[in-house]
C-alpha cells in the first residue's frame, strides 16, 4: 500500500519555515544563508534529518509541492523514525542499504566517505529511471 504521509512513524519534531524554492514533501531539506528552506544540494555531505511533509492542515497531499515563499511544514526526524523519502534517479537500493544525501533533495545509496543518514526498508531499483522514486527509510 502506498503511504499518504511522509512521516510514517516516530517522535520527530514538526517545524515550519519559509520555502526558498520549490519543495515537494519527501525532499531532504536544509536552511540556506537567508534562513529559508531549500532542497538539500550536497551529495554525500552532512545533512540535518529534515524532511518536508505534506501540508495536511491545508488539505494537501504528498504530491502537492510547496512554492517559493510559502510556509513549509517539515519533520526533524529522530533516530529510528520512518520517513517516505525520495531516492535519486539511477539508484538501486536493497533492503538494508545505507543511504546518504544524493543532491536535489533526494537520497542515494551511500558509498565511500558519504555521511549515512538512513537505511532502506524496502528495495527500489531506479537504474533505468530518469526520475526519483519514493522509498521507506529509517533515519539513523
Amino acid at each position: 500500500m502506498t503511504p499518504k504521509r511522509i512521516h510514517l512513524a516516530g517522535y520527530g519534531r514538526i517545524e515550519e519555515g519559509t520555502a526558498g524554492g520549490s519543495i515537494t514533501p519527501g525532499h531532504l531539506i536544509q536552511l540556506n544563508s537567508s534562513g529559508n528552506l531549500v532542497v538539500h544540494a550536497t551529495a554525500g555531505g552532512p545533512a540535518e534529518r529534515a524532511f518536508a511533509v505534506e501540508d495536511a492542515l491545508q488539505g494537501k497531499e504528498i504530491g502537492d509541492a510547496y512554492s517559493s515563499g510559502s510556509r513549509v511544514t517539515y519533520v526533524l526526524a529522530a533516530p529510528g523514525d520512518v520517513v517516505y523519502a525520495f531516492l535519486a534517479p539511477g539508484q538501486n537500493a536493497s533492503i538494508g542499504s545505507f543511504l546518504a544525501a544524493g543532491g536535489g533533495g533526494n537520497l542515494r545509496v551511500a558509498s565511500g566517505t558519504d555521511v549515512r543518514l538512513a537505511v532502506a526498508l524496502e528495495a527500489l531499483d531506479l537504474t533505468s529511471s530518469g526520475s526519483p522514486g519514493r522509498i521507506r527509510v529509517r533515519v539513523l
